[in-house]
């Protein structure tokens, strides 16, 4: 049997009457067998030895897929979770639905709970699709009344046409999620689980969903949500939690959970290095005080949440205009420059700088990294060496206050981005940018166009 775990009081606490969630000492073991034979053994030999007042054996080793997960939703929160794959979190939300037991622990909620679990999970593939949202409905608490006054709107909203009445064993991926998602949506639930089942959804869909996820949040909803795309937990959820190998490792503000899920992430990234051109790089540019600039009040602001491992660092980041004064302040389509300084502290093959350009709610704007500059990486690098590295743009952003996050690392696997981080800084540089003479944009990013307009004949 699995061996005892204490379970941690006292995170995440949310006043009584507040609780929609509430964990404790969450643990879920599986017991893992190398053969069938050797799950017969477990089923037959440890009774035999018993009798016979044998020592106990046997012969599975054992899973934590959940260990010790201790925390609180309150009422109305949007909390995602986070973490790599085989983390956990699919087996915390079954658990929390009551379509799996822990092993150890308890789970309270305190509502109405939907959920939106693996694909197709609650639907009969033998039922259509008209049959199976009287089937789901039935099964999240409402009677076929309420079903028969809200069917126009479920089918209205997974927009599956015809298909409707065949039997969603001939369903593709897309339109099981979108049937699933329509009934979960309508059933006016108190507490909502969603685990990655939206992004098997087209575009569209997506816009649909989050649209209404939105409107769910406020309505006081409460949504506890899983997700590999930080950019949906960023912009949807209040707090979010980190989970690895089954435990809670980092829990609270969304930004500052994110940013140690993507220091993890680069961090465990295995591969090997690519062949690259080398920068060309301006010898002649002076160390002196007037290029590096504030380096006290930049590490001030610097250090928070910073991931730093000794090879190279940055000792500044500045926004300069076109005269090179500090700015903090621009206008729509000013053209500045990002430059950054950096200090070489161990040699180094190669290493590749890039920037990422954040709203104040941490959500993803503009990222740019020296290997997509033509393949452009920094080579041949030795200690005591000083960089300096400018990026130039038009600040096509909206009005409002934007952050720079800066990385400079080794690359290991450019195929798929994996990279070993050697200094991270999550606040490099906030900003503010001005609407100038432009007229009002809506969108977070303003692009240029090619534009041609032609006038037809009379018909």
């Amino acid at each position: 049997m699995c061996s005892d775990i204490t379970a941690t009081d006292g995170i995440g606490a949310v006043p009584q009457a507040e609780v929609a969630i509430r964990i404790r000492g969450l643990s879920k073991c599986y017991h893992i067998y190398a053969t069938p034979r050797d799950r017969l053994k477990q089923f037959v030999l440890p009774r035999l030895r018993r009798l016979l007042r044998m020592p106990s054996a046997r012969y599975y080793e054992e899973f934590w897929a959940t260990r010790d997960v201790t925390f609180e939703v309150g009422r109305g929160e949007t909390v995602g979770i986070i973490g790599r794959n085989g983390s956990g979190k699919s087996t915390l939300l079954q658990i929390i639905c009551g379509t799996l037991t822990p092993t150890q622990g308890d789970v309270e909620t305190h509502g109405r709970v939907a959920a939106l679990l693996e694909l197709g999970s609650g639907f009969n593939p033998e039922f259509t699709g008209r049959e199976n949202v009287y089937l789901n409905g039935a099964v999240l608490g409402l009677t076929r009344e309420e079903i028969d006054a809200r069917l126009s709107d479920i089918l209205a909203f997974a927009d599956i046409g015809a298909f409707i009445e065949q039997p969603v064993k001939t369903y593709s991926s897309g339109m099981y999620v979108r049937l699933a998602f329509a009934v979960v949506a309508h059933v006016d639930p108190e507490i909502l689980i969603v685990d990655e089942a939206l992004s098997v959804g087209d575009a569209f869909f997506q816009s649909k969903c989050a649209a209404l996820m939105r409107s769910l949040i406020k309505k006081g909803t409460t949504i506890l949500f899983v997700s590999h795309d930080t950019h949906s937990v960023k912009s949807l959820c209040d707090k979010a939690i980190l989970l690895e190998s089954g435990s809670i490792v980092a829990m609270g503000d969304t930004n500052e959970v994110v940013e140690q899920y993507y220091a993890k992430l680069v961090n465990a990234s295995p591969g090997q290095s690519s062949p690259s051109s080398s920068l060309a790089i301006n010898h002649a540019v002076s160390p002196d005080k007037d290029v590096i600039g504030d380096v006290t009040t930049f590490n001030a602001r610097a250090d928070y949440q910073r991931i730093y491992n000794q090879r190279i660092r940055f000792l500044n980041v500045r926004l300069v205009d076109e005269w090179g004064r500090d700015i903090q302040s621009i206008e729509f389509k000013q053209r500045v420059t990002l430059r950054m300084i950096l200090e070489v502290q161990q040699d180094l093959p190669e290493i590749g700088v890039a920037y990422h350009i954040r709203d104040m709610k941490g959500v993803e704007l503009v990222y740019s990294d020296t290997g997509q500059e033509n393949n452009n990486q920094l080579r041949d690098l030795r200690a005591g060496q000083r960089y300096v590295i400018n990026w130039t743009f038009e600040a096509s952003l909206r009005e409002g206050q934007y952050n720079f996050a800066c990385m400079a690392s080794i690359p290991k696997d450019l195929a798929v981005g994996a990279v070993d981080v050697c200094d991270f800084v999550p606040y490099a540089l906030q900003f503010q940018v001005g609407r100038g003479r432009s007229l009002p944009i809506y969108a977070a990013v303003h692009w240029r166009n090619e534009l041609t307009v032609e006038q037809l004949g009379v018909a």
